[in-house]
This record gives C-alpha cells, sequence and structure tokens, in this order.
C-alpha cells in the first residue's frame, strides 16, 4: 500500500468521527439509525480497506504480491473494488451537501447540521484515501 500513513490517519478520524457524531445523536436525542445511515460510505471504506491492506496484507502494486495467490486476489479484489468505492462515495459526498442545504433551510432540522457537515468532510476524506491508492500492474 503506497498510502500507508494516510490510511491510518483515515482510520483514527474515521473512529474518532463515527464516536462523535453517534455521542452527538445521543445527547441531542436524534435518530440513531439516520446517523448510521450518514456514516455508511465511509464505514465501508475504512472496513474495505482494513480487510484488503491490514489484515489481509494486500497492495496496490501487483508485483509487490506476484509471489502470493491470496497477495494477487486482494489485490484484484481492490481493482475491481476501488471504482465502485469512489462512486458510492462521490454519490454519499453529494447527499451529505444536499442535507446541509436542507437542514440550513428547515427550521426543524438544526440539530442535523453538526452530523452532516462532518459527514460531508468524511466522504471527501474518504474519495481522497481511496483515490490515493490507485491499483498498480
Amino acid at each position: 500500500m503506497e498510502n500507508r500513513s494516510l490510511f491510518i490517519v483515515y482510520l483514527v478520524v474515521w473512529l474518532l468521527y463515527v464516536v462523535g457524531i453517534h455521542g452527538y445523536a445521543w445527547w441531542k436525542s436524534l435518530g440513531q439509525a439516520v446517523v448510521g445511515l450518514s456514516h455508511v460510505a465511509p464505514s465501508v471504506v475504512a472496513i474495505s480497506m482494513t480487510c484488503i491492506f491490514l489484515i489481509g496484507h494486500g497492495a496496490t502494486v501487483a508485483p509487490f504480491v506476484a509471489h502470493s495467490e491470496r497477495g494477487m486476489e486482494l489485490w484484484s479484489l481492490w481493482v475491481s473494488l476501488r471504482p465502485l468505492l469512489l462512486l458510492a462515495i462521490f454519490a454519499a459526498g453529494i447527499a451529505q451537501t444536499i442535507w446541509i442545504i436542507a437542514a440550513s433551510v428547515k427550521r426543524e432540522w438544526p440539530g442535523w447540521i453538526p452530523v452532516a457537515l462532518p459527514g460531508t468532510a468524511m466522504s471527501l476524506f474518504s474519495f481522497v484515501t481511496v483515490a490515493s491508492n490507485f491499483p498498480d500492474a
């Protein structure tokens, strides 16, 4: 994995983000299900990349794992999963941005802005993290 330090920072920020927004939602009595939905895409990125790169010891460069059948399977998984993750994260970022606008306009929703705003930032961070780990043959 070329950007291991970026990914480790991403995992730490993701964990703090998830705990923080759920704590905020509990404090403000907001719906935990909606809060959970707000971090689906960043969570899928964190879990997928953890399984492929940290647990599975996969790599983004095929020659680094060419000696291992398991390594090549993980590399192939990353090649096929990366475009889907980028698309999902992009869609989540757009949805979060629309949510911020809607929460800003509707007087009943101002408590949701502190959930949607970091969600948008986390979607951007997710996109950068996935995009920077381009699979190379």
